[in-house]
């Protein structure tokens, strides 16, 4: 059986007890494995919190990641920069 080298898991953690409320947080992790080593990477992500009150009512607040969000800008930026750069040099010649 071959082993899966990109994993993807979605967990909810030990709740925190505030008064009458439960509060769960919940990750998205990314797993990685070299099948040629012992190891690899994990990347975790937070992706919501569970906010259940005394009366059984849960709500889920998602999570923004802010970081990722900004990555992501970011290397557009700098795609779209290099290919305007591009553009301009290739008119010159």
């Amino acid at each position: 059986m071959a082993k899966r080298i990109l994993i993807q898991q979605t967990s909810a953690g030990e709740p925190v007890i505030a008064g009458e409320v439960s509060v769960y947080p919940v990750a998205r992790s990314y797993r990685i494995n070299f099948p040629a080593a012992r190891g690899g990477i994990v990347w975790n992500r937070p992706l919501a919190v569970i906010v259940e009150d005394s009366s059984g009512s849960r709500q889920i607040i998602p999570i923004q990641d802010r970081t990722r969000q900004l990555q992501i800008a970011f290397l557009a930026a700098g795609f779209f920069g290099t290919l305007l750069i591009w553009l301009i040099f290739r008119r010159s010649k």
